[in-house]
């Protein structure tokens, strides 16, 4: 089983979501952010089922999608880091996590 952990980056989107959400309703914000969280934890179980991301220039860089929102994850040695969760609209290139992102 792997273990997965946060980047700070990722946590901070986790923050951002869940207050965009909270505009129109608290509960359900905290609702969709423990849906993500719960799906995150396949990949305790199953951490190569995301497709790659960049795969000619990262070879362990993966995206786990989630309603409209893209979790993008690193997974190596057991261990899954969440670096990044945003809406699918934005292009995956221009996210700052990605950008900063060294295997």
């Amino acid at each position: 089983m792997a273990v997965i952990t946060y980047s700070k980056p990722s946590l901070d989107d986790l923050k951002a979501i869940h207050a965009y959400i909270s505009r129109d309703s608290f509960v359900n914000a905290t609702r969709f952010i423990e849906s993500i969280r719960e799906h995150i934890k396949t990949l305790n179980t199953y951490p190569e089922i995301g497709s790659l991301v960049f795969p000619m220039k990262f070879n362990n860089l993966r995206q786990l999608l989630h309603k409209k929102y893209r979790v993008v994850y690193h997974f190596f040695n057991e261990t899954v880091t969440i670096i990044t969760i945003h809406h699918q609209s934005r292009l995956v290139e221009n996210i700052k996590g990605i950008k900063e992102y060294k295997e």
